[in-house]
């Protein structure tokens, strides 16, 4: 056995499973949905090829590359998912560089497909916010529930990840207003201001649902998930947060009870955020601050608005003496 202490030699790091080197790949990740995210897209990768993925070659990448596309998958997921392949193979030329020779999936030997520009999806007008908020009657716990995880994507733009891990610990009082602090994509902790209207909300469906959950001896304790199923038969837990499948299902069924046209899915209502933001003016910089994307390129790809002719500065561009 390899002492920890001690940096392993070439001959010792040949002998390190291939599934003890992916495991150290995935750890680096400080976000368990990035984890679980890769080791899906590995696993398919290995079923596809079906040798030992050490000695696989661009072409079999490559293949891979083609079937997916031909499968009908979009080309920001078949990026995604080569990113990923490319980010392994990487990690083990620079920690076991004795292994391979070549990363199979360099970008210079499996192109990925071209993303376009704009973001897939829908941001819901104004009139439809406003039907999908109407939807949930706020009288029960479980309407209240609904309207106030609504509202609160709506307004913080927050990601379904996220909405989840809401705890009571997660809202603090700071600078003369609520806020909010959440771990995000990627693993850092960011904070945001909670409004008015959302913090009521939330506190109104605690009111209504605290009869439910001090049945449960469980749900005694002071840092509860804030947003909870009303039931969970499968496994008789009830202090546990939403899941993503959960804040899906609760998104569409208002959706399909007040009318709006088309599949709306909880990234829909993030997307609603941040564009309904970016209209009213706001910088990319400031938009940034609200959606926590890392890079503020990624928010210019939400700005609709960019192809509208009728906006365009050449309409109004002139050289004349003023």
């Amino acid at each position: 056995m390899v002492s920890p202490l001690v940096k392993p030699s070439a001959d010792e790091r040949r002998l390190i499973p291939l599934k003890d080197k992916i495991q150290a790949f995935l750890s680096r990740s400080n976000s368990e949905n990035t984890r679980e995210a890769y080791q899906r897209t590995i696993l398919e990768f290995h079923r596809f090829v079906g040798k030992h993925l050490l000695t696989v070659t661009e072409r079999e990448v490559l293949a891979w590359r083609d079937t997916l596309l031909h499968n009908g998958q979009s080309n920001q997921t078949v990026a995604s998912k080569l990113s990923t392949l490319r980010s392994l193979y990487s990690y083990l030329l620079k920690v076991y560089p004795d292994l391979l020779n070549v990363n199979p999936a360099d970008a210079q030997l499996v192109p990925p497909p071209r993303i376009p520009n704009a973001l897939k999806g829908r941001a819901l007008t104004n009139k439809e916010v406003q039907h999908l908020l109407v939807g949930p009657d706020r009288k029960t716990p479980e309407g209240a529930r609904d309207y106030a995880l609504v509202l609160l994507m709506l307004r913080l733009s927050l990601r379904v990840s996220e909405i989840g891990k809401i705890r009571q610990s997660s809202f603090a009082w700071k600078d003369e207003r609520w806020t909010i602090m959440l771990k995000v994509k990627g693993g850092a902790e960011e904070i945001w201001p909670v409004p008015t209207d959302v913090k009521q909300a939330i506190d109104e469906y605690l009111r209504l649902d605290e009869k439910r959950r001090n049945i449960w001896r469980e749900n005694r304790v002071e840092d509860q998930y804030i947003f909870q199923p009303m039931l969970n038969h499968r496994t008789g837990r009830y202090n546990k947060g939403l899941t993503r499948q959960m804040i899906g299902q609760i998104v569409r069924k208002w959706a399909s009870f007040t009318g709006l046209k088309g599949k709306v899915t909880p990234h829909d209502l993030r997307r609603t955020a941040i564009t309904r933001a970016l209209n009213q003016g706001w910088t990319y910089r400031e938009v940034q601050m609200m959606s926590k994307h890392k890079d503020p390129k990624t928010v210019m790809r939400y700005d609709y608005e960019r192809d509208n002719l009728e906006r365009n500065p050449v309409n109004s561009l002139n050289y004349e003496e003023l």
